[in-house]
């Protein structure tokens, strides 16, 4: 029996085996870098600088630029490397960074290890890389792979607040960060090994799996897009490239500073420190829930109504937020916030991969860095200088508010992709 036939088989699609490598790097990826910095801060802000919130977001913001720097050159490497290999690679400087991080006692050694450190390791093992990997195993499905994927992250930042305060509390923020270390180095680097397969042709598969291409022959619609290489020179004069820009890098600097932020907000507010991470859980836990419909809405409608609703969603969250003074207000808004922004990184895949196809995604994902990079670059310390100069996070948060509001205007320049614009031009090419 061939290999082929033998994968037609098998009772699953292997790359829903990459979709849980991917679920499993973002928990302890992206999960743990982001979910666990709000908590981080104020004991960071105590024991580096002088108690300035301002001057640790700092450095979270240099790792944005390393990251930026680092996305097109990594980009061009993943579309014609391997994704596993520069994904080891990441493990290892990540691993490194948090033990670093765990014997820091300035704040310019803050500023080398997070902002180089982990803008490196978190370049090479973040979605950047395994984005790359899940849209050559996916086409038709790759809303609801890319949701699934990134729903590690979501998990992550249930658990992540209230397990990491604590641990703040029990071992100290510099032990928690040599436990960081272990369990993704631990954890990662055999489950990377073993499992993950850059793309469907090392097992003799193909994009969506050999048996659903085979039953679903209608929904075959070749596009020279796909296979199309573009450079960053093409990029920049693309219309659709510069509004994904702009509502992506808006949606990461509000989430950026908000994940920072929020957890000291709620503090500010008159709440507990437990109560602070329960806010930031259940914001997880709406994300979580909300990635799955996410990826549904993206597939089934394409992108313009999905980012509208998560848009939407963002604005009046970052409003409510704003003025929150209770537990249950501020709970409502970070549900609200959370199943807003479930849809950031699964959207921004979808609507970047439909607009430049498979075969240069990466490169245009390292090129979209650099572009995002101003906003990403800004939110954050701007949150903190607020806070330090008024002494509180209301205005920062209304102007996040504000930033998506604008950003509305975004899908309007994009393709929607998806199940209905595919039947249009499958009714196209067959009344042609």
């Amino acid at each position: 029996m061939s290999v082929t036939s033998r994968l037609q088989n098998q009772p699953f699609f292997y790359g829903w085996v990459i979709v849980v490598v991917g679920a499993i790097l973002t928990f302890l990826g992206t999960g743990f870098y982001s979910y666990s910095r709000g908590v981080f801060l104020p004991s960071l802000a105590e024991e580096l600088a002088d108690g300035s919130r301002f001057q640790i977001a700092m450095g979270f913001s240099v790792a944005a630029v390393t990251t930026a720097l680092l996305a097109p050159f990594v980009g061009r490497i993943l579309d014609r490397g391997s994704p596993k290999k520069i994904i080891m690679i990441g493990i290892g400087v990540v691993g490194v960074s948090y033990l670093l991080l765990a014997g820091t006692s300035t704040l310019w050694q803050f500023y080398i290890v997070v902002g180089i450190g982990m803008g490196i390791g978190m370049t090479c093992m973040g979605n950047l890389a395994w984005h790359r990997t899940i849209i050559s195993w996916f086409d038709h499905w790759r809303g609801r792979a890319i949701a699934l994927g990134v729903l590690g992250a979501s998990l992550a930042g249930v658990a992540m607040p209230p397990l990491v305060t604590n641990l703040v509390e029990w071992i100290g923020w510099r032990y928690t960060f040599v436990l960081f270390a272990a369990t993704t180095v631990v954890t990662l680097v055999p489950l990377v090994i073993i499992f993950l397969k850059d793309r469907p042709q090392e097992i003799g598969e193909i994009r969506d799996g050999h048996r659903y291409v085979e039953a679903n022959p209608k929904e075959q619609t070749a596009e020279a897009s796909e296979e199309r290489v573009w450079i960053w020179q093409e990029l920049i004069r693309l219309p659709a490239f510069w509004s994904i820009a702009i509502m992506f890098g808006s949606m990461g600097c509000v989430y950026s500073a908000t994940m920072l932020h929020l957890f000291g907000h709620v503090e500010d507010i008159g709440l507990p420190g437990s109560d602070a991470a329960y806010v930031l859980s259940v914001t997880a836990l709406f994300a979580a829930l909300g990635k799955p419909v996410v990826g549904w809405m993206a597939d089934a409608f394409g992108s313009r109504l999905t980012i509208w609703t998560a848009l939407v969603s963002q604005g009046i969250a970052l409003t409510v937020l704003a003025y929150a003074d209770s537990f249950l207000m501020a709970a409502a808004g970070g549900c609200l916030y959370g199943f807003g922004y479930s849809g950031m990184s699964p959207l921004r895949t979808f609507a970047l991969s439909v607009t430049v196809g498979n075969r240069s995604f990466a490169n245009a994902n390292g090129v979209l860095r650099i572009v995002e990079l101003p906003l990403v670059l800004a939110a954050s310390p701007l949150a903190g200088f607020i806070h330090d100069t008024t002494g509180s996070y209301q205005l920062a948060f209304l102007i996040l508010a504000g930033l998506m509001a604008a950003s509305c205007v975004g899908p309007f320049l994009i393709r929607a992709g998806g199940a209905r614009e595919r039947a249009r031009l499958s009714d196209v090419k067959t009344a042609a």
